[in-house]
């Protein structure tokens, strides 16, 4: 009967996660056609670059347990490399701009790595607020360098982009063109992270966020997997962060910071952590309506947004789409 039951449920929650994936797909779609406000499709563009990044972390976080304050510096840094492969001159520079951005998510990739071999394979393995302070650190030091880089990164001012977004000769740098080259992006992101996280190694990841011991005992290499996650995941934040960072034209200090790292965990809480498409509706919305807010309540809109904040973690303490659950869409 137990069994039973558990199946019933699987199956349930199966089918919100479709129904979910067919309306923001229904929606995805129907957008460019029903807007006509070519600056409105262009910033959902953004929106969907973000989401990416918001996807990466609930990865890690909402799926692995491993929660991160400075995973803004992937996000940025692969900006900055895509900046320098292009911008700068010099040995093998500059590189066309997709050559670059391929180059600038391998690189972020081998950090990534590096960085959790360390923490989870060092001689003191770090767990739970070991781990988000050694990220916050990073996020720091990055920014840091960031604004005293010089002729390297920039200084204060960062590095402005001469490339543009194109792919096979038509031009995906704004408005329409970047809504289906992101839109696309995202999709990819989303059913490759889907499909990870619904094989057997994402059954271990949730299993390390629940009992990271258990597992352990059962025989899996806990630090292994956890360090494919977590450069995965910045993998995926590197991929989002080339495509904005080129879109917008510009990349400064702020890109890597604290600022970004904690803004990004609002969006996965907002939409609901371990669901996959929560964070990207709390990016999309939060961001929509921080920018149209912002717009039409020039001293007063941040209130707003706070409260509305405050009455979704009451009235929604597990996200927004935290009725999707955490458990594998079959």
């Amino acid at each position: 009967m137990l069994a039973a039951r558990s199946r019933a449920a699987s199956i349930s929650r199966s089918r919100r996660v479709r129904y979910a994936e067919v309306i923001f797909g229904v929606v995805l779609l129907a957008l460019p056609f029903i807007a006509s406000d070519v600056f409105l499709i262009d910033r959902f563009g953004r929106y969907f670059t973000w989401a990416i990044f918001a996807i990466s972390v609930d990865l890690i976080w909402g799926f692995g347990g491993v929660l991160t304050f400075g995973h803004a510096a992937f996000f940025g840094a692969s900006g900055y490399l895509v900046a320098i492969f292009t911008e700068r001159a010099g040995w093998f520079l500059p590189l066309p701009l997709w050559p670059a951005i391929g180059l600038a998510v391998l690189c972020v990739a081998m950090f990534a790595f590096l960085l959790s071999t360390l923490a989870f394979r060092g001689p003191y393995p770090m767990r739970g607020v070991e781990l988000a302070v050694i990220t916050l650190a990073v996020a720091y030091l990055l920014e840091q360098y960031a604004r005293a880089g010089g002729q390297i990164t920039g200084g204060q001012n960062g590095i402005l982009f001469g490339e543009r977004l194109e792919l096979f000769g038509l031009d995906m740098h704004r408005g329409r063109g970047f809504y289906w080259l992101a839109g696309i992006a995202l999709v990819v992101v989303y059913v490759l992270v889907r499909v990870f996280v619904n094989r057997r190694i994402g059954l271990v990841v949730r299993g390390i966020r629940e009992n990271e011991d258990r597992v352990d005992l059962l025989g899996y290499d806990v630090p292994s997997i956890k360090i494919e996650v977590f450069t995965l995941s910045a993998a995926l934040a590197a991929f989002g962060g080339a495509f904005f960072y080129v879109h917008e034209g510009i990349i400064t200090p702020a890109a890597v910071g604290v600022a970004a790292s904690t803004q990004v965990l609002l969006w996965v809480a907002l939409g609901g952590r371990g669901t996959l498409l929560g964070p990207i509706i709390g990016t999309v919305v939060l961001q929509h309506l921080t920018a149209t807010l912002s717009g039409t309540m020039l001293d007063t809109w941040i209130f707003v947004i706070g409260a509305l904040l405050i009455v979704v973690v009451v009235v929604f303490p597990a996200g927004v789409l935290g009725f999707l659950d955490r458990g594998p869409a079959r």
